[in-house]
């Protein structure tokens, strides 16, 4: 069987762990019965993927110490067009495939739901795995105990992500952020991301990317990494009318059509919102 995990670009400015997206950008997993697990990672960028193996493994695991299903082993062939460690999801992508092959191959009947919420608590947030198993976009809750969605289905809307050839961890970038940030910052967050999630409301992405201004991750991000601070800067000096740092980076989506001269950059993927939910076929 086969299946296809969309990428996904998370927080989105101002949605901070909070709002994510898939992509009309895939990985393809096909699987199969074998006599032990066995992953192995294809495509153009199977070759950047280290952990592919362990990523499956703990996952499945997770899956059979909540569910109290047995998985048989597996060999599952990755085809890998998400770039890796740039904040389009990959890992994301990793475990929610992982979990739907667990589920598949102990009978399926682990809802959607409760994949949802394994998927959440290996991530330690959902704006990533909830639009990867549900498609749209989606504004999530996790606390840690309590997990709740929306989901909304977006409009085509030509979306760029600028990829540097520079990966950047989620783990590092989650210590760069500070214990604490002004007041008037948090207020200007939630100034955004309230006018955010109206829009998206009533179905305007375009006007809802308007208020993906953030001021209490990105900039800590950023400068963070020198590369990733020159990258931003090259970018901003274009005048994009919009601009966002994907998930933890290093991958920035904007609206340039003139991406000449941008230093690091590896590719340009243009694509449009995936309203569509995770697929699995033969």
């Amino acid at each position: 069987m086969r299946l296809r995990a969309p990428a996904t670009t998370a927080n989105m400015g101002s949605g901070f762990d909070v709002v994510g997206m898939a992509l009309k950008l895939h990985n393809t997993v096909q699987f199969e019965k074998a006599n032990r697990l066995k992953v192995l990672s294809i495509g153009r960028y199977g070759r950047e993927i280290e952990d592919a193996e362990e990523i499956f493994r703990s996952s499945i695991a997770r899956f059979e110490k909540i569910t109290g299903k047995v998985v048989p082993r597996i060999q599952i062939i990755q085809e890998c067009d998400i770039p890796p460690a740039r904040g389009l999801g990959s890992s994301a992508a990793a475990i929610a495939s992982a979990l739907f092959i667990a589920n598949i191959m102990t009978g399926g009947s682990i809802p959607v739901r409760k994949l949802l919420e394994i998927g959440t608590e290996i991530e330690g947030h959902p704006d990533n795995i909830v639009p990867c198993m549900l498609g749209g976009l989606v504004v999530s809750y996790y606390d840690g105990k309590r997990f709740d969605y929306e989901k909304f289905e977006m409009p085509d809307h030509r979306l760029t992500f600028l990829v540097p050839e520079f990966k950047l961890s989620t783990d590092v970038m989650r210590k760069a952020l500070p214990e604490s940030i002004p007041f008037e910052d948090a207020v200007s967050n939630i100034k955004s991301v309230s006018q955010f999630v109206a829009k998206i409301s009533k179905g305007d992405l375009g006007s809802a990317l308007k208020y993906s201004q953030d001021e209490i991750h990105q900039t800590y991000r950023i400068n963070s990494d020198s590369r990733m601070k020159e990258f931003v800067l090259s970018i901003e000096e274009r005048r994009p009318s919009f601009w966002f740092v994907s998930g933890s980076g290093s991958a920035v989506c904007c609206d340039l059509e003139d991406v000449d001269g941008i230093p690091y950059l590896e590719a340009v993927i243009r694509t449009t919102p995936a309203n569509e939910p995770f697929i699995v076929g033969l």
